[in-house]
């Protein structure tokens, strides 16, 4: 799903996903949505990713657009024991990221994750 938010400059594209278990398949996805977003100078995409932070298919979307892997480990994976880090939020160079944490809500096999973003100084969201 893609959100264009108009701003008084630029708009902030927010892409939320689920990404297939197969690396192939997720390759195909990312170049697709690698397409969709390079353009955008304030991003967040986000979901889950179903692979890690190391993986080649994410490594690839990181190179194509101006998105920078999440500073923190979040395990959320899977929900009751979480030891994986599927679940990402990546934003772009022009957002500043001011908290991270995962949610202790076990109402799926993933934990979520909850960010809270600033958008540069002197832009705001318009209608």
């Amino acid at each position: 799903m893609l959100v264009e938010l108009p701003t008084n400059r630029e708009p902030l594209l927010v892409c939320i996903m689920h990404l297939a278990l197969g690396k192939r398949a997720r390759t195909l996805q990312l170049g697709y949505v690698s397409e969709l977003v390079k353009e955008y100078s304030q991003l967040v995409v986000m979901g889950d990713f179903n692979c890690g932070t190391d993986s080649s298919e994410l490594r690839e979307l990181i190179d194509s657009t101006h998105l920078n892997l999440p500073l923190e480990n979040l395990n959320t994976f899977p929900s009751w024991r979480p030891n994986r880090k599927f679940d990402h939020i990546l934003i772009s160079n022009s957002l500043k990221l001011t908290k991270t944490e995962v949610l202790e809500h076990t109402h799926s096999d993933h934990l979520p994750i909850c960010v809270e973003i600033e958008l540069p100084e002197g832009v705001f969201l318009s209608s």
